[in-house]
């Protein structure tokens, strides 16, 4: 009897691997048969070509050899439920897990299985297939993890996130640094080294690889110390390649009934991480949670603003005065926001919901026009008034941002040089060249760059040679305490150096006492801002102290300048800028820079250079340096040469006179004179100034 039973069993089996046989033929899948009372598995289809599962021209494996090719982090998870199936505790088989095929890389499978029983309800074969291809686009080529999209899928059908637990997102700090410093490959090594990391300590199938440097993980434990120590060992086990930074939210449903909620808490917690200095963990604590919701229901408020041509925006304006002489020469807009719910917004709440919701495009274009309407109104009384506006690298990303400015500069009727565009040198070195084409354009039609805030973000000082832009402003965590902070004074006057050398206007942000104002003046800045001359008004306001010279508030602003100058008298003061000199006595101050073996010239030129010329565009150097030589008087082209020679060759001062083609006044005699000095990136390096002689009076004595 039970040598029919066994036969019986042995014929049905035989049939199911004929049916299997045949569909396999249509199915880039492998088709598979379990029989689990012999521990015997068939498959079928190009397996055996991809994967050392079975001897060759053996037709079956055993579950231990299948097991084999496993990738070792999956075989527990995998042992564990086809125990359950054999068992009978489980009819289906549903699993996605990694085997490592002939090349020694691991692949996700996703396997789906179904448990036959045989006449007495026992276990008796499982059918079904694996498929190498269907999970293809959901895990990482390089760390074979699941991807960002794998996530989502997961948290989508609740199969990841129960609740309980935590979810921590992992960043390599400054990847991009480590792979500029080591080489890609290295930096490819360091994920690789973490990815296999955090599968030594947590189970693969709830870890994910979402971005290139950013890992998600799913960790099942009760306490946040519980959290902190997985953490800390996987910095001691990371130690010597790189630092980590985690943000980590408690998988609670009640708090986060959206599971997408629960990943962008997350991020917001993992970026509070890096600002307190990265390779370190932070978690969200509910007061993240009223903070979050906060600040979706102001973006449903500044959405609705947005469509009604942005209620509730509104400018406020705050001098930029002239160093010395605190005249009026500028003025920056600074955006303010009013809300029905909540009354004043301050800027620092409202920025970043505008930037990453990406309503600052609109806005921006809404306050770049309204702006430029208040300059050209109050240009009617001060012909040579200038607005300041931010721009962030969002509005700088939008399609066609170059054109977008110059209409609506040119709507406004207003010239170029009545603008300044403000940006904050959060600007990458990889994204230079595709800045400098934007910024190029707007500088040919007469707009100024400032850098914001400069010295607070990645830039250094050298970081200006490549960004063509026109002015810095010095921020106040600089100015603040100058008189007396000595670091501080010496940073700044190198600022002020540096950016005079490259013919850039300084500004100095944030002077709120005349202590400070006394010290900066010694520096000669171009250009002031700050509380002590006044704070950020709105435009009536602004209009009453500064415009309209018939108001008492006019009368009172040149009282208080007055106090300036009677301070700056009693302290024996004097602002003393040589550039401000040059430039009202017509000496422009050139750089040439010379490869004699590449044939490549520069002239590097101040503004009063520019001026004088009668440039009437933004040249570049290789251009401006064409532009000069091409005007010297032809037959005085060897005579120049032969100075500038000798100016390279000798170890003093050279002058010479010549006659000049000016592109407005025709010919023109010039005097210059200049001298080598330390070469710069390997080119020769010659400084000088530049006179138009010939419109000079002479003075003679009687």
């Amino acid at each position: 009897m039970g040598f029919d039973k066994q036969s019986e069993k042995d014929a049905r089996i035989k049939n199911y691997l004929n049916v299997l046989e045949i569909l396999s033929q249509s199915t880039d899948d492998y088709l598979f048969l379990w029989d689990m009372d012999k521990d015997e598995n068939w498959f079928f289809g190009s397996v055996d070509a991809e994967y050392a599962l079975r001897d060759k021209g053996r037709p079956t494996n055993t579950t231990a050899e299948m097991e084999a090719i496993v990738y070792p982090a999956d075989r527990a998870l995998l042992h564990e439920d086809l125990t359950e199936i054999a068992s009978g505790k489980k009819q289906i088989h549903n699993m996605n897990y990694r085997w490592v095929n002939r090349e020694g890389e691991a692949v996700w499978i996703s396997c789906r299985g179904k448990v036959i029983a045989d006449e007495d309800g026992s276990p008796f074969v499982m059918i079904g297939r694996v498929s190498d291809t269907a999970l293809k686009y959901l895990y990482n080529p390089l760390t074979r993890l699941f991807n960002k999209t794998k996530m989502f899928s997961d948290m989508q059908e609740g199969t990841l996130l129960e609740d309980g637990g935590y979810f921590m997102l992992l960043d390599v700090d400054d990847l991009g640094d480590i792979n500029l410093k080591h080489g890609r490959k290295y930096g490819d090594a360091v994920l690789k080294s973490l990815a296999a990391a955090m599968e030594e300590i947590v189970q693969s199938q709830k870890i994910y690889h979402i971005e290139h440097n950013s890992f998600a993980v799913y960790l099942d434990v009760e306490t946040e110390r519980e959290v902190c120590i997985v953490y800390g060992r996987l910095q001691q086990l990371m130690a010597d390649k790189c630092t980590l930074s985690a943000g980590v939210v408690p998988n609670n449903n009640e708090m986060f009934k959206e599971k997408n909620y629960l990943y962008d808490c997350a991020d917001q917690t993992l970026k509070k991480a890096k600002e307190n200095g990265k390779n370190t963990i932070a978690f969200f604590s509910e007061k993240d949670m009223e903070n979050k919701l906060s600040a979706m229901e102001l973006l449903a408020e500044l959405q609705e603003s947005v469509k009604h041509n942005c209620e509730g925006f509104y400018l406020c304006y705050q001098p930029q005065v002239k160093a010395g002489s605190y005249k009026l020469y500028a003025a920056e807009a600074l955006l303010r926001y009013n809300s029905k719910n909540r009354g004043r917004v301050f800027p620092d709440a409202f920025i970043p919901i505008l930037e990453d919701s990406k309503l600052i495009i609109p806005v921006g274009k809404w306050v770049l026009e309204r702006a430029l309407q208040q300059c050209k109104s109050w240009r009617r009384v001060y012909p040579d008034f200038r607005i300041s506006v931010n721009f962030s690298t969002v509005q700088l990303r939008e399609k066609d941002i170059t054109d977008k400015v110059l209409e609506i500069l040119d709507k406004a009727e207003l010239p170029g040089e009545a603008l300044t565009i403000e940006i904050t040198e959060s600007i990458r070195m990889e994204e230079m060249q595709y800045y400098n084409n934007i910024f190029s354009r707007w500088r040919n039609a007469g707009i100024k760059i400032s850098i914001d805030d400069f010295g607070t973000g990645y830039a250094n000082m050298s970081y200006l040679r490549d960004l063509e832009v026109d002015e810095i402003k010095i921020d106040r965590m600089f100015v603040k305490g100058i008189e007396e902070a000595t670091y501080n004074y010496h940073l700044v006057n190198n600022m002020i150096e540096f950016a005079k050398m490259n013919a850039l206007r300084i500004c100095c942000e944030g002077v709120e006492d005349v202590h400070e104002l006394a010290v900066l003046e010694g520096l000669s800045p171009n250009l002031l801002q700050g509380y002590l001359f006044d704070k950020p008004c709105e435009s009536r306001e602004f209009e009453q102290f500064y415009i309209d010279k018939e108001s008492g508030e006019y009368r009172k602003h040149l009282e208080f300048v007055q106090e300036l100058y009677q301070y700056k008298e009693k302290m024996r003061v004097l602002y003393f800028d040589p550039k401000d000199i040059l430039r009202t006595t017509d000496v422009g101050l050139w750089i040439i820079r010379v490869d004699l073996e590449k044939q490549h010239f520069e002239l590097h030129a101040d503004d009063t250079m520019e001026r004088i010329s009668g440039v009437d565009k933004k040249y570049t150097p290789q251009e401006f340096y064409q532009f000069w030589y091409e005007r010297v008087k032809k037959e005085y082209v060897s005579y120049v040469m032969e100075n500038v020679s000798r100016m390279i060759a000798a170890d003093k001062v050279i002058q010479l006179q010549y006659p000049w083609i000016h592109p407005t006044l025709g010919e023109v005699t010039v005097r210059c004179s200049g001298r080598r000095v330390e070469d710069s990136d390997g080119m020769i390096t010659i400084e000088g100034y530049h006179r138009i002689i010939s419109t000079i009076e002479e003075a003679y004595k009687e």
